[in-house]
């Protein structure tokens, strides 16, 4: 998974967050918890094995194994939230959406993707209409409906 990916993912995962104009604690906190559940590495990425220069296989770099801890996550969603904010409240965020969704259409295992937007939407105890619309925008984009 490149590291543009990764922030795609996240950002599809974040985008539920902001999708109701409001922001809840429990939403945030699953948001970390449940992204820091992934396996980045293994989860999206068809190629787990490479073979390296000398022909001997080795596994894949753990450069996103810190990427899922609970302080890497929440750093990250404090970066972002305002431009995943901005991004939402245009006229035109189905755009960024379905760019973000087309960006990651060939990855494996995006069902993963999907239930974590599910908890997080869930998280406040209510799924608001707009974080189900962003879910089934994604699911019908990837042809998961």
């Amino acid at each position: 998974m490149t590291p543009k990916d990764f922030d795609n993912v996240l950002s599809l995962m974040a985008a539920i967050i902001f999708a109701d104009k409001h922001v809840y604690d429990s939403e945030i906190t699953a948001f970390i918890d449940s992204a820091g559940q992934l396996d980045f590495d293994h989860d999206f990425d068809p190629c787990q094995l490479s073979i390296t220069p000398d022909l001997s296989i080795k596994a894949p770099s753990p450069e996103n194994s810190q990427a899922s801890s609970p302080s890497f996550l929440a750093d990250w969603y404090e970066t972002n939230k305002t431009q995943i904010r901005e991004k939402l409240s245009t006229p035109f965020y189905k755009d960024w959406f379905y760019n973000l969704l087309d960006q990651l259409s060939d990855l494996p295992n995006k069902e993963k993707i999907i239930s974590v937007m599910r908890d997080i939407s869930l998280a406040d105890g209510k799924v608001h209409i707009s974080e189900r619309a962003l879910i089934t925008l994604a699911e019908r984009h990837w042809d998961m409906r």
